[in-house]
Order: structure tokens, then C-alpha cells, then sequence
């Protein structure tokens, strides 16, 4: 399979939402959140918005602390990691505040229980001190968690909700993906209607190609991939 990047309606709304938040007002809190479950294509649309603003993309960890945390930003912005607590931070608000450069942090989850909300309460001294966009990424959860802390919740200016695909991304997603296999118009909808998720369409694409190369085949329809029993391959549970 072709690896390649498709602009899909999650991708999209991602897209619109930091411009929204590039144009708004420098006074304005410029936070945002996306949030969905797994498989929506987030992290491939984080690192393709990330290239497009110039912008810091880390994935948070579970054993981070507020100074690895910003260590990991330092290194990010090619700045010296070494010294205090205290002293990265400063040396941080200082090049942020002439670079205004984006914030991008995935898996916000794992800085989410009340044990570690205080890197989140860094990232949003961060965000009033420089007025830079610092932009959140994580599981469905992570909305109704976030609410919780009203005094930062009331600074996330957008929302984006990773939705399942559409019978427009999966279009896109085969024949960008599907460079021996022309995939027809009623299989692209069946598999739209029961598979939410690019992850698991990915994988049937790619068994797909393996039994059309074994049968000779340029193309497939619902019924050639029902009769092959695609769905079945590699699966455990029967």
C-alpha cells in the first residue's frame, strides 16, 4: 500500500479550527481541544497541522513531571534543557513571546488525573504569559474531564470532536491508498457504514490487495470481497 496523507473531515475541522484561533484577537484565549476515540486518524492529523503552523507537536507521557515536561519542550524548540525547574520555564516564556510559535500536545490524557493537573496548570501560565496557541489532543474522556477545572476549561476558545469517517474519507482513503486495487462504489459504503475507523479499514485494504494480487485481480466489488471473506483474515475468535 501507497503511504500518504489524505485530507479527511476530521483533518478538516482540525485544520479550520487553528485558523480560527491564528486570527483571534491577541487578548483572546487561544486554546483549543480535540477529542475523540481511537482509530480517527489524530496523531496523522496532528503531525500534518503541526508541519503546516511550524508548530510544537509532544505526546505526553504518564511519567512526566512539570520539569521532564519541559525539558521535552526546550528540546523541542532547540533550547538549553539543562538547569531548574524554574529556569526552563523562563527560558521558555521568553522564546515564546518573540517566536510565538504553536503548542500541539496528543495524548493529553495522561496529564489529566488531579495527581498531575499541574502541568496543565504550567501550559496555561504558559499560554497567559506569551499569548501563544497551545492546542490538546486526547480520547472522548478527555472534554468532560477537562470541565471539571472550570478556571481552565473557561480558556479552551474551540472544540473539535473527532467524528467516525464518512463515506468521503473512505473514497479518498482507497484510492490513495489502493494502488493495485480499484475499489468499487458499493464496497467503499459498506465500508464506511461498518467500519468507523481508519485503522480497521486499513487493514482489510491491505489483506484486499494481498488476495487480488494471489487471484489476478485490478478490482473489487462487495460481493468478490464478501465471497473472499476478507473480514475473517487474521481474526482469533473463531
Amino acid at each position: 500500500m501507497k503511504e500518504s496523507f489524505i485530507e479527511t473531515s476530521n483533518y478538516i475541522k482540525l485544520s479550520e479550527a487553528f485558523t480560527r484561533l491564528k486570527n483571534l484577537p491577541a487578548t483572546s484565549p487561544k486554546m483549543g481541544l480535540g477529542y475523540g476515540v481511537f482509530g480517527l486518524g489524530k496523531t496523522f492529523s496532528l503531525e500534518k497541522t503541526a508541519a503546516k503552523y511550524n508548530a510544537v507537536l509532544l505526546r505526553a507521557l504518564h511519567t512526566w513531571r512539570p520539569k521532564s515536561m519541559l525539558e521535552r519542550l526546550c528540546e523541542e524548540m532547540n533550547l538549553d534543557k539543562s538547569g531548574t525547574t524554574s529556569q526552563l520555564y523562563s527560558r521558555l516564556i521568553e522564546d515564546l513571546r518573540s517566536k510565538k510559535r504553536t503548542i500541539i500536545i496528543d495524548e493529553v490524557d495522561a496529564l489529566l488525573p488531579s495527581k498531575n493537573f499541574e502541568m496543565l496548570e504550567i501550559l496555561r501560565d504558559i499560554h497567559d504569559e506569551t499569548g501563544v496557541i497551545i492546542f490538546f489532543v486526547g480520547m472522548e474522556e478527555s472534554n468532560a474531564k477537562l470541565k471539571r477545572h472550570r478556571h481552565f476549561y473557561s480558556r479552551i476558545f474551540e472544540f473539535v470532536k473527532f467524528k467516525p469517517v464518512v463515506f468521503e474519507d473512505v473514497e479518498k482513503y482507497c484510492k490513495t491508498y489502493s494502488d493495485n486495487v480499484d475499489i468499487s462504489a458499493d464496497l467503499i459504503e459498506f465500508l464506511a457504514n461498518n467500519y468507523p475507523n481508519l485503522r480497521q479499514i486499513r487493514k482489510l485494504l491491505t489483506d484486499l490487495e494481498t488476495v487480488a494480487k494471489r487471484q489476478g485481480l485490478k478490482s473489487c466489488d462487495l460481493e468478490q470481497f464478501k465471497a473472499f471473506e476478507i473480514e475473517k483474515i487474521g481474526r482469533t475468535d473463531e
